[in-house]
């Protein structure tokens, strides 16, 4: 059965915190949370955490306990996609997760040749691109120090009302959500990007089921939830629907 997308967000205002998040409607903004990221220290490490976001859609605490050996080859080359392990995810279930974006797989090249050259958890035999597989992608950097990230435990309600245990990294929650809100996006968060690959994804025609399968929701509903109804269009099939018609003369 076609299922309709929605449209009564149209009729709201995103509210941050409500778990809506804004989507970045334009290339541009993309490119200055991108910008906005790539200043300082930990510039690389940044670019690549929001290519993670909008280049994957993985969700941030996902992104946050990946390890070198779920993205690299034992060769050292960059995966195209892996599994993403259960233990990862929110929902307990493995999915599938892909690097295929040029500029995505760049970026984590860039943040690899940084870990090279500051000489951070390399591998003992040089394999797996020169790092220690079992090593964190993304750590956090203390003065001059590259460590791993901080996590503790949050419970949450599921759809059965059944209680799940996950974890979170809330400094890498806070990062996401300051650097997408430089670029203007006032309501946006670190799911600012899953929701935008989604709306993206619907705005150039992709099938639902495969929109369904990249975020790895169980039914397409939820996956609904995340699209964005697209303005833009709405106005023009308006604009377009009655070209021609012209107006009684009253004269």
């Amino acid at each position: 059965m076609a299922r309709t997308r929605p449209v009564n967000r149209l009729e709201s205002v995103t509210v941050p915190g409500s778990g809506q998040a804004e989507i970045v409607e334009q290339p541009k903004q993309l490119a200055h949370i991108l910008w906005a990221a790539s200043r300082g220290d930990t510039g690389k490490r940044n670019v690549a955490l929001i290519w993670m976001l909008f280049g994957s859609g993985l969700r941030i605490n996902e992104v946050a306990q990946l390890k070198i050996g779920d993205i690299y080859h034992s060769t050292g080359e960059l995966k195209q996609a892996f599994r993403l392990p259960g233990t990862y995810t929110k929902t307990g279930k493995p999915r599938t997760v892909y690097l295929l974006v040029p500029q995505q797989r760049a970026s984590l090249e860039d943040l690899r040749a940084q870990r090279i050259e500051d000489r951070v958890m390399l591998s003992e035999d040089g394999t797996f691109g020169g790092l220690a597989p079992d090593s964190p992608v993304f750590l956090s950097l203390k003065g001059k120090q590259w460590r791993k990230l901080s996590f503790n435990f949050k419970k949450y309600p599921d759809a059965d009302g059944n209680i799940k245990t996950t974890l979170v990294c809330g400094s890498f929650e806070n990062l996401a959500r300051d650097l997408i809100k430089q670029a203007g996006i006032h309501g946006g968060s670190s799911h600012s990007g899953r929701r935008s690959l989604a709306s993206w994804m619907d705005r150039k025609g992709f099938d639902l089921q495969l929109i369904q399968d990249i975020l790895g929701h169980s039914t397409a509903d939820m996956t609904l939830i995340y699209i964005d109804p697209w303005e833009k269009r709405i106005k023009e099939v308006f604009k377009n629907s009655c070209l021609g018609l012209k107006l009684p003369d009253f004269h």
